[in-house]
């Protein structure tokens, strides 16, 4: 969407940093906007100056110059100012998080409101995602204002405030040597009670989402087929190399065989009961190599980044691996993009069933 607009528009963001892109983009839907990394640089005065990721202080001279300087602030302000509130809500397990388009003034978080949209997370994003969708948010927001403005009528902020503190690393890390249980993560230092066989990912910002990996061996006849049916789905099994429907005795059968096999282990991914899908391991030595699919009956995004953040989680950080093996058909470039994202390496292609595959590794040298 391009917005129309007769008046100065500028936008104001730090350099060398994950919103730039963004910035660049808003830049190009918003017709003659000037995109600025400092706001030293900005020698005019503009009607509207979006500030958007910006890093540094701004002095009041600076504001004055402007008639209306416009912060986004990922809270439902008054509540939630300060730092990092859309991660400290995320951390809270909010399942949707209110973004505030305000005025700039002298005091924190405190100008008046001229729009309030609301994000609804899915409560799987991983760090990059989370960026994608605030990045998005505030796009939208910035192109909405521009439509409505000057027939727009701004509230001041109610209620009591409250104030998120700074986020540092040491806030994101998870130590793995110890238990799950007895480290927190959350603004009130909220536990994560694990059930037998969770494993944490680890994302950025994010600390860890807890999800139930349950070894095929373990499974009930319920959630045998389940994850069978699953299987057999048409847009599942054309991207595997056995591509027939599986029936359940053949099913049943290859599951009781991985009961005795120690170079082999399958799992069930169980994210809220829901199953997100299938992760597969082949070992030998010191290297494995691995395979999954997705649920694609969820209406959820970002269940591939899961389930290989999980995959790379175990095989390197618990078993020990050096190297994670993967085959996947050339033609499904979606996967081999993701794949690419997580720092594996194309090492060799060759044929199977007739179609192209390609061999990619990753080392535990390279992460």
């Amino acid at each position: 969407m391009c917005v129309e607009s007769k008046q100065r528009i500028a936008i104001l963001t730090s350099p060398n940093q994950w919103f730039v892109p963004y910035a660049q983009e808003l830049q190009h839907l918003i017709p003659k906007a000037q995109l600025y990394f400092s706001h030293l640089e900005m020698k005019e005065s503009y009607e509207v100056v979006f500030i958007l990721s910006y890093h540094q202080i701004i002095p009041q001279e600076f504001l004055d110059k402007n008639c209306l300087n416009l912060f986004i602030h990922a809270s439902s302000l008054p509540k939630g100012k300060g730092w990092s509130p859309l991660f400290w809500q995320v951390l809270e397990g909010k399942d949707s998080v209110v973004f505030t388009l305000f005025k700039a003034d002298a005091g924190v978080d405190s100008g008046v409101i001229y729009l309030q949209k609301t994000l609804r997370l899915n409560g799987l994003e991983l760090y990059e995602e989370l960026q994608e969708k605030q990045a998005r948010m505030c796009q939208e927001m910035c192109l909405e204002f521009l439509e409505r403005f000057p027939k727009m009528n701004p509230k001041a902020q109610r209620g009591e405030p409250s104030l998120y503190p700074k986020r540092t690393a040491k806030d994101s890390e998870l130590d793995i040597t110890k238990s799950i249980e007895s480290q927190e993560v959350g603004e009130k230092g909220k536990s994560v009670q694990p059930k037998k066989g969770e494993i944490p990912t680890i994302s950025g910002v994010i600390s860890a989402i807890c999800l139930d990996l349950e070894d095929y061996a373990d499974l009930s006849i319920g959630e045998s087929c389940a994850i069978l049916e699953i299987r057999n789905l048409e847009s599942v099994k054309s991207n595997l190399y056995n591509q027939h429907n599986i029936l359940q005795d053949e099913h049943f059968a290859f599951i009781e065989s991985l009961k005795n096999n120690k170079n082999k282990q399958y799992f069930l991914i169980r994210f809220c009961g829901k199953i997100l899908g299938s992760i597969n391991f082949a070992f030998k030595g010191e290297e494995a190599e691995f395979g999954f699919f997705a649920n694609p009956n969820l209406n959820i995004g970002g269940i591939g980044r899961v389930l290989e953040q999980i995959s790379l989680f175990y095989v390197f950080k618990i078993l020990g691996k050096k190297k994670l093996s993967l085959e996947v058909f050339c033609s499904n470039k979606q996967v081999i993009n993701l794949h690419k994202k997580f720092g594996f390496k194309e090492e060799s292609k060759k044929q199977v069933l007739g179609k192209e595959v390609l061999e990619m590794s990753l080392r535990l040298n390279a992460l």
